[in-house]
């Protein structure tokens, strides 16, 4: 009865972490921070970027894989890739070390156009792969809004 009964406590168990996981929620874009140029090339720029974000779910994941787009005004800016493994607290905000491949033909025909405003529509689309119990899945990142680009002009003036 005893061995029915742990077998019934585990299997419950397992069958509530796998629905908690399937309502998780998309993180919230808080900021970007510490953008830093780690190499200048002819066609694209690399550099290095941490954006900020909210995990409002009640339960930590492990983000093992995060990759987008991103637009300024719905201009093409560049891609960006995780750089490492991160792990994520329940209801708090964690910082992805991302990769950012800036696309220096699309920067140079959209350059004076970032040098004269102060603030400009950030678009990030992409997608991240979350890992919660031994189970793995793919969440949508999206976020829109006008944003001081002065950051992004360190970037693009390096070029």
């Amino acid at each position: 009865m005893k061995a029915l009964i742990s077998t019934l406590s585990v299997f419950l168990l397992f069958l509530a972490s796998c629905s908690s996981f399937k309502n998780v929620q998309e993180p919230q874009y808080r900021d970007i921070q510490n953008v830093r140029l780690i190499k200048v090339g002819l066609l694209q720029t690399t550099a290095g970027v941490d954006l900020v974000y909210y995990n409002p779910n009640d339960f930590g994941i492990q983000l093992t894989n995060a990759r987008g787009d991103v637009y300024i005004d719905n201009d093409y800016f560049g891609h960006f890739q995780l750089d490492e493994n991160v792990k994520v607290g329940k209801r708090s905000e964690f910082i992805l070390p991302v990769v950012f491949k800036l696309d220096n033909v699309g920067a140079i025909k959209n350059q004076r156009d970032i040098y004269k405003k102060k603030e400009a529509l950030v678009k990030i689309e992409g997608h991240a792969r979350v890992q919660k119990a031994g189970f793995s899945k793919e969440i949508p990142i999206r976020f829109e809004r006008v944003e001081n680009i002065e950051k992004f002009r360190a970037i693009v003036a390096s070029r």
